[in-house]
């Protein structure tokens, strides 16, 4: 099957839905009809797919009666059976059929039913207005957040079951069963050639909501986005740990994207990305792109990353430092002489070294940071600050080159003094973020609030 074609644009929406149904087998010779229940798996305003536990034959005229939530009628049509296939690791037949005989008001019923949980429209909605994210909560219409900022759309509240309906019908029969048993689930879908969403499906107080991340699938060059140029310079390094750093959503992902594309174009590399879920589809130029999602493809990080090893690549992207084994997988794949790009979550450099080492227990802290200073390339620290000379925000980063002065502060825990390394280092293409911000305010890009707030707040953490 494939997972990242288009979402499938049928001549009429189909809502995945469990509803108990009833179906009746007319017999052709005497006319008689005979009940038999079943459960309803999906709907469109022209056919509807369920659950049998019989092979129903091609073409049998069925008559068929069903009741919509919160719908006070019974909807009672005719259908003609048009597929029929053994569901994968279930006992039970899957039956497509097609409506034949639909009065208006249960068609009208029905549309109603599906347009309501139409999550195109709501994907739709978000790239028309610009916004980084859409969030599906009970109790609230959809909101996105524009600019950093949350937007209710104007649209009803959703309901605790409502979720489940909009995002089960973008997930495979798998995927759901993933999710049911685990509580969490991440996942990409394309929605069009343009424009990719990365799906966080969760719980809460018992019921599903979601995070959707719109990513524009066209990876701009590092000039469009700001990259510093330095950054080019680790993703032609044959060796050593590169790490991208920085708060949810500011935008580690696309950066490390820029990178894979540079040696993309530059090099015959065999380039493995391990991510949760896949953002941006690499096509092979230059290099070939063997792109692995956790969850899918692999069952984490850690274990992709060893295996990795044994695939014969040039460079890993690991799309999250999230353990110690990973870490210490990481490490040593550099140290064997691959170029590792990892992302991780931290506010700074001295916090991103910090933390990592922080991460294994307290007595094994001087290794870890010993290996890090012999294997550590540099670490890029990203913000995206609201702009004022247009919509959007624009990227500000810290870049540190791990130079031998920097080398020997990390192996004798001295963290502190990081930031006065990046702040002599503009010979080596350092940059600290509070040149970046003052940089953007001398250009009228953000204003003197925006450039205080963010000073302070990433000098406090230093």
């Amino acid at each position: 099957m494939l997972r990242y074609t288009l979402l499938e644009r049928r001549k009429f929406y189909r809502v995945y839905i469990r509803l108990p149904i009833t179906y009746e087998v007319i017999n052709a010779k005497d006319n008689t009809t005979k009940a038999k229940d079943a459960t309803a798996l999906d709907l469109s305003l022209d056919s509807i797919y369920f659950k049998t536990d019989e092979v129903l034959p091609l073409g049998l005229g069925l008559n068929i009666r069903f009741q919509l939530p919160k719908a006070k009628g019974i909807i009672q049509a005719a259908i003609k059976v048009a597929r029929v296939e053994a569901i994968e690791k279930e006992s039970g037949y899957g039956t497509g059929a097609e409506f034949v005989n639909l009065s208006e008001g249960n068609k009208d019923e029905i549309k109603r039913f599906v347009e309501q949980l139409n999550i195109h429209k709501l994907l739709e909605a978000t790239i028309k207005k610009g916004a980084s994210d859409l969030h599906l909560a009970t109790g609230l219409p959809p909101v996105v957040r524009v600019n950093g900022e949350l937007v209710a759309l104007n649209m009803p509240k959703l309901e605790d079951e409502d979720i489940a309906y909009l995002m089960y019908s973008i997930m495979s029969r798998e995927q759901i069963k993933r999710f049911e048993r685990d509580k969490e689930l991440d996942f990409g879908i394309q929605f069009d050639m343009g424009n990719r969403f990365r799906v966080n499906l969760h719980q809460q107080r018992g019921f599903p909501e979601a995070t959707l991340r719109l990513i524009n699938t066209s990876i701009d060059s590092l000039e469009e986005l700001k990259i510093p140029e330095v950054v080019k310079d680790f993703a032609r390094l044959k060796d050593g740990l590169v790490l991208i750093s920085g708060p949810t959503g500011s935008g580690k992902s696309t950066t490390i994207a820029a990178m894979v594309e540079i040696v993309n174009r530059e090099r015959t590399a065999v380039v493995i990305t391990l991510e949760r879920p896949i953002e941006y589809v690499h096509t092979h130029i230059k290099s070939i792109i063997k792109q692995r999602e956790v969850g899918i493809d692999t069952d984490s990080f850690s274990i992709a990353l060893k295996s990795s090893l044994r695939q014969d690549p040039n460079v890993i992207v690991v799309g999250e430092l999230d353990d110690a084994e990973t870490i210490k997988t990481a490490i040593a794949a550099a140290e064997a002489g691959y170029l590792v790009i990892a992302s991780f979550h931290a506010p700074n450099s001295m916090q991103t070294i910090d933390r990592l080492a922080s991460i294994f227990p307290a007595e094994n802290r001087r290794q870890v940071l010993s290996q890090l200073s012999n294997c550590l390339k540099g670490i890029v620290t990203q913000v995206l600050i609201p702009r004022i000379d247009k919509p959007g925000r624009v990227l500000a980063s810290e870049v540190i080159v791990v130079t031998d002065a920097a080398k020997r502060i990390i192996r004798h825990d001295e963290l502190i003094q990081l930031p006065n390394i990046i702040q002599t280092g503009a010979s080596y293409k350092m940059q600290t973020m509070s040149d970046i911000v003052k940089k953007y305010l001398q250009q009228g890009i953000i204003d003197e609030e925006t450039a205080k707030f963010y000073s302070e707040e990433f000098s406090k953490y230093g």
